[in-house]
């Protein structure tokens, strides 16, 4: 299982897409924050006002997931870091496998 995190500029953007990748069962859950983001672009620094996508993922669902993020993301460039969970209660990944079906 991963954790993908990726960032929005808007409510609603990332609960658009939130809900579109649950009905498409690319994710079996999102989470979403809102945060406050400082990056590098094209050599100056920015600060924005994001919210953070927090999808939890099936191993084998991932790189479908990856595909639609390139796909349907506002940005240019956006964010899709995975984090591979080292351990998953089994009752949660049961209940993960079966969302995904």
């Amino acid at each position: 299982m991963f954790v993908v995190l990726t960032t929005l500029s808007s409510k609603k953007e990332a609960k658009k897409l939130a809900k579109f990748l649950l009905e498409k069962r690319l994710i079996v859950c999102a989470q979403r924050s809102k945060i406050k983001s400082a990056y590098l672009w094209q050599g100056q620094v920015c600060k924005e006002k994001e919210y953070l996508l927090r999808l939890k993922v099936l191993k084998e669902h991932f790189k479908a997931l990856e595909k639609a993020l390139l796909k349907l993301h506002p940005y240019e460039i956006p964010q899709i870091i995975a984090l591979e969970a080292s351990s998953v209660n089994e009752a949660y990944l049961q209940w993960a496998k079966s969302c995904a079906k």
